[in-house]
């Protein structure tokens, strides 16, 4: 909405002056509805990317801003531990794409990690400064590694390339929420540990579901995730199902949803 946003300036003197709908300078008085309605349209795209995630937020900004122009990154990011995001990412239809943006590489250490539980949920393209090990990152399950210092049309076009191979591909696309028959779970928080916990084919570590649900700075603690099964089992169990969690070694493994008749 940035460009609508723009073409109606905040201070009244300046409403008597020209302003610019898509780079195109004109009065005021010209500004028809369907030019509004145009710019409202063209902030509707499509983008092959379906979730920016950012470990700054303030620096991924600028590369958004950067991008605008080639279409293919949404125009705003979330930060890591969006539980909107993560909501986005699981309710599609098809298979999804997230880039994760790291500004810095003092995000380096863990990094890893990060694209592991991530890519559990969907494809991950990572986007990362320069010397940083990118072999790494492939080994964890990243779909793509590009340095985000890529001139924008280079990246934008790698980028699309990445969504071209992914819709070419015949893997079983990712659990709709839409199409569960549980629908008890009105808190946002339990409907994303929900459809996360039945969202991946592989079971859950209790460290990557304490690093996807935490902060870019901290991951949170295993307390805070039991006592978030706790209260999910509390909403689930009318339903007759439950978590299935094993604990070995200190070490939790989630491994979906089980009910009376067989697993979810």
């Amino acid at each position: 909405m940035d460009r609508v946003a723009d073409a109606f300036p905040e201070s009244p003197r300046a409403l008597t002056s020209d302003i610019r709908v898509r780079d195109i300078a004109m009065p005021l008085t010209e500004l028809s509805e369907g030019i509004i309605h145009s710019a409202l349209e063209e902030e509707a795209i499509a983008y092959p990317v379906n979730v920016v995630l950012s470990l700054q937020r303030e620096r991924t900004a600028a590369l958004l801003r950067a991008m605008r122009s080639q279409h293919v990154l949404p125009a705003l990011s979330h930060a890591w531990g969006s539980e909107r995001a993560y909501s986005t990412l699981l309710r599609e239809a098809g298979a999804s794409l997230t880039v994760l943006d790291v500004p810095g590489p003092q995000w380096s250490e863990g990094l890893g990690k990060r694209v592991r539980a991530l890519s559990n949920i969907s494809s991950v393209v990572v986007l990362v400064p320069e010397r940083t090990d990118s072999v790494a990152l492939f080994l964890a399950g990243a779909a793509n590694v590009i340095p985000r210092d890529t001139p924008p049309r280079e990246l934008a076009g790698r980028i699309l390339a990445e969504r071209r191979w992914l819709d070419s591909m015949s893997s079983p696309r990712w659990l709709s929420a839409d199409s569960s028959p549980y629908r008890s779970l009105r808190q946002c928080t339990q409907q994303v540990l929900f459809d996360i916990l039945r969202s991946s084919a592989r079971p859950w570590c209790c460290h990557d579901l304490c690093l996807l649900l935490g902060t870019a700075e901290e991951s949170m603690s295993r307390r805070a995730l039991q006592a978030r099964i706790v209260r999910l089992n509390e909403r689930l169990m009318p339903e007759g199902i439950s978590v299935d969690c094993t604990t070995q070694r200190g070490r939790m493994t989630f491994k979906g949803l089980v009910a009376e008749s067989g697993g979810v």
